[in-house]
């Protein structure tokens, strides 16, 4: 499965290695999807040039049109990623002038698995200059498999024409007179200087579902949270999809599945997490009244809640969180059957995802609340599918062109590519965080997404893995020090 962030690239030389079993098919499919890049008016012919770092070095990759994608070879990176980037020039033909970028990366120790990204530029025109990352940003790729991280970030520049050559890791001298330091996380500011910058550490959690084996192991005393615990604390801001309704009445909806946990877990939950999306097609399993109940045990355990409300307007209103004088407003959107959940004039129930309502509440969210930052949180997609479809994407981008700082999303019970777009974050898919009952890797593999917002927008992103056991738990991948391996079957 695409485990990873997008963006825009391209590469050559060198072999994908283990990873390249199915990637010959993965590139085939995703340059369907390619995007025209404006032509520079300049006459001298363009290529695309990277920057890619991993493990204290850099590789340099440059790419140049070619009218055969497919054979276009990656870029091996310390062993353990493959970097692929392709330049196109107008369709049919090679020219001198770019107008398709696509950019890859593989993760080595992941046998046959497609692409980590597939980043694609999304708002042409694209000026060509010479600073990387001045076309893609820097992109930061996660490898849950290896638990570690590959950053890169492209340029569009202008050369002779001469023919690109594979590209060799630098030598320590040229690494220190040419190479800029690797990016460095967004720094926290000085609380104590009168002129510091507000910044919140937000953390975003999939899908946490705490009936069934996690809610039989509260039951017992336990905590299925206790191994990420320390981890989430280093966040101001917690915020995860409840994936379930917490009541004691109710009769289950003739559906496949329905999770009703009991009212006990809402202290643990509590412990761990700040603000909870009900938005969801969970969230209706056992009718109105009992989600209006859950809605009023929420509120009496001071854990606040978007998505979802006593009637349609509180359904649609945004949760505030007020930090060091910033504001950010979170909005919470399902957009998965059935519908029936959906909040009404007089009744409870969840936000539905309509276009139209849902621009209006993100501009509200500014314009009436005076919101610095702004995030929807979506329960969005198709189940176990890697691959954000047509719909998240168009939603996504209609969402961060009226307003949005970020979008998250839940739902399909994997993670799923991410992008940026306007320079903005789009992280499709979160997975599983505490469920149970699947068997696959895919499914049991969830990532928390940590974001640093200040008023500027989003400062900083990254993404950690996450791999339930048997009860549902998530343990860190990799697992710390001293932990046991055996918690976590594969």
């Amino acid at each position: 499965m695409w485990r990873g962030q997008t963006g825009d690239g391209m590469a050559a030389g060198g072999t994908v290695g283990r990873a390249g079993k199915g990637w010959a098919v993965a590139l085939a499919a995703a340059l369907s999807w390619t995007c025209a890049v404006a032509p520079s008016s300049a006459s001298a012919a363009e290529h695309v040039h990277c920057e890619v770092r991993y493990a204290s070095q850099t590789w340099q990759v440059d790419a140049r049109p070619t009218d055969e994608p497919l054979r276009v070879p990656s870029v091996d990176i310390g062993q353990r990623f493959a970097f692929k980037a392709v330049a196109r020039g107008t369709p049919g033909h090679t020219s001198d002038r770019i107008t398709q970028v696509s950019l890859y990366a593989y993760d080595l120790e992941a046998e046959g698995a497609p692409a980590l990204v597939h980043q694609q530029r999304l708002s042409p025109p694209f000026a060509t200059g010479t600073q990387v990352p001045a076309l893609t940003g820097w992109q930061h790729v996660h490898s849950s498999v290896l638990g570690r991280e590959l950053v890169y970030g492209c340029a569009l520049r202008q050369d002779d024409g001469a023919a690109a050559v594979p590209s060799q890791p630098p030598t320590q001298a040229q690494t220190q007179a040419h190479i800029p330091a690797p990016p460095q996380p967004a720094q926290m500011p000085d609380a104590s200087s009168p002129d510091a910058s507000p910044a919140v550490r937000l953390v975003f959690l999939g899908d946490v579902m705490l009936a069934d084996g996690p809610g039989r192991l509260i039951a017992r005393g336990g905590d299925p949270f206790a191994p990420v615990a320390a981890r989430l604390k280093q966040a101001d801001v917690r915020i995860a999809n409840l994936e379930c309704v917490v009541a004691s009445t109710g009769k289950a909806f003739d559906k496949p599945w329905t999770f009703l946990a009991h009212p006990r877990v809402l202290g643990v939950l509590k412990r761990h997490v700040d603000v909870v999306s009900v938005a969801n097609n969970h969230s209706g399993d056992f009718g109105r009244a009992a989600f209006a109940e859950m809605l009023q045990r929420l509120h009496a355990a001071g854990l606040p809640h978007i998505g979802g409300g006593r009637d349609l307007a509180s359904a649609h209103a945004p949760h505030l969180i007020v930090r060091d004088g910033l504001k950010i407003a979170l909005l919470g959107y399902d957009e998965f059957f059935p519908r029936h959940f959906e909040a009404g004039h007089d009744h409870p129930g969840v936000a539905w995802s309509e276009d139209e309502q849902v621009v209006d509440d993100i501009r509200r969210a500014r314009s009436v609340h005076g919101a610095d930052i702004v995030i929807p949180f979506m329960h969005w997609g198709q189940e176990h599918e890697p691959l954000a479809n047509a719909r998240q994407r168009q939603l996504a981008r209609l969402m961060i062109d009226a307003g949005a700082d970020a979008v998250v999303g839940t739902h399909p019970h994997v993670v799923q590519d991410t992008e940026t777009y306007r320079g903005k974050p789009i992280v499709y898919s979160l997975g599983n965080f505490v469920f149970d009952g699947f068997s696959s890797l895919d499914n049991r593999t969830g990532w928390m997404l940590f974001m640093t917002v200040g008023r500027e927008g989003v400062r900083q992103w990254h993404t950690e893995a996450v791999r339930t056991d048997v009860d549902g738990t998530p343990w860190p991948v990799p697992l710390p020090p001293g932990a046991s391996a055996a918690a976590v079957r594969r």
